[in-house]
């Protein structure tokens, strides 16, 4: 039955971990306060919900990745138990990527080494900076020494697949101290970084923050700056820059997310996952009461299977075919073509693929839904 409904392609498996020892100034996912009797009953629950997936009995499986929240406050324990009931609920594939997401501050070598045993084979460090005032101003609760400690005990305890994260245009971040940590990144030699603009969501603490300090805040050509400072510093290193955000070491690209960008099937387990299968979505509430109550609740969401392909594909490096994003405009060949030469400066054709330019990734938004109005 389970072939019937998830189709040939493998199953990535997302389970999202909602807890948090602090709020990190910028963030806008789904979390709770760190708490042991919670996240017990966390632990609890999911297990239900993964001993309730009777229709996905046997799904072939080939990316795991715990996202949050923090999972690295669980323990290696804890995640070797939700690695085994997978295990006897899915058909877990030779050589699956297992990521978790972690936090500078919850690492050690011993505590690395158990994620290991526990099955864990790609590690997400969320380092953000190198810069000790920057990190201060957007809440982390690691500074940079920790930072570059954590990535040396991962290869301690023998992770050979390793990302971190950086952020662009954080309070604060001068163009000195932003090539400081892109060196400093380089150096540490990972598998793949992912490089995000922060975002500032309204009456967020950073909201606040820029109202009565505009200035921390670097501007627009700022970022664009950095942006592609990013981009020369990691290509000069050898690195791919296959998504807008994202750069890796050849064989290095997050195979969970390329699911998400190719619309591939993945399951999402825990508040506030999200779920897309046969080109249907539904969710869990982001609730994690509701979740501890009845954990396989979740709610339809909308659908465009056909424009997502497009918005989602165009992220990518390897762009979309050039009449796949035409059907998705809904544009006879002359207008379509009228409106590519309209955003030439942000998209390029070539062997009948359509892709951003680096100054297309940029301003991403605004032209995908140019070529999609």
């Amino acid at each position: 039955m389970s072939a019937e409904i998830v189709g040939t392609t493998p199953l990535g498996l997302y389970l999202h971990v909602p807890f948090c020892r602090t709020r990190c100034r910028y963030c806008d996912f789904y979390r709770v306060g760190e708490n042991a009797e919670r996240q017990q009953a966390f632990l609890g629950a999911l297990a239900r919900e993964i001993d309730g997936l009777h229709t996905y009995t046997g799904a072939s499986v080939d990316t795991i990745f715990f996202g949050g929240g923090t999972p690295s406050l669980l323990e290696p324990e804890q995640i070797a138990d939700v690695m085994t009931r997978l295990r006897e609920r899915f058909a877990i594939q030779p050589g699956t990527e297992v990521t978790l997401e972690s936090n500078p501050s919850d690492l050690s070598v011993e505590r690395l080494r158990g994620y290991r045993e526990a099955g864990v084979n790609r590690l997400s460090i969320g380092v953000q900076s190198f810069n000790d005032r920057e990190l201060r101003l957007i809440g982390r609760r690691h500074d940079a020494e920790r930072a570059q400690s954590a990535v040396g005990w991962a290869r301690e305890a023998g992770f050979e697949n390793l990302s971190i994260d950086l952020m662009i245009a954080v309070p604060g971040q001068t163009e000195a101290g932003f090539a400081a940590t892109l060196k400093q990144a380089v150096a540490l030699a990972p598998d793949h970084v992912s490089v995000y603009l922060l975002e500032v969501h309204e009456k967020s603490e950073l909201d606040f923050l820029r109202r009565e300090r505009p200035g921390l805040f670097p501007g627009e050509e700022a970022q664009r700056r950095r942006y592609l400072a990013t981009r020369e510093a990691f290509t000069a290193a050898g690195f791919e820059h296959y998504e807008i955000s994202n750069f890796c070491r050849p064989g290095r690209r997050s195979r969970h997310n390329l699911k998400y960008w190719r619309c591939e099937p993945f399951l999402g387990l825990g508040p506030a996952a999200h779920s897309a299968i046969g080109g249907k979505r539904w969710q869990h509430a982001a609730d994690l009461a509701a979740y501890l109550e009845n954990p396989q609740a979740v709610e339809q969401a909308a659908s465009d299977l056909t424009s997502e392909r497009v918005f989602l594909g165009l992220r990518l490096a390897d762009g979309v075919a050039v009449e796949d994003v035409r059907n998705a405009a809904g544009l006879g060949e002359v207008a379509f073509n009228e409106r590519l030469r309209s955003l030439s400066p942000f998209v390029t054709l070539e062997g009948g693929r359509l892709r951003l330019t680096a100054e297309g990734f940029l301003v991403s938004t605004p032209v995908l839904a140019g070529l999609l109005a």
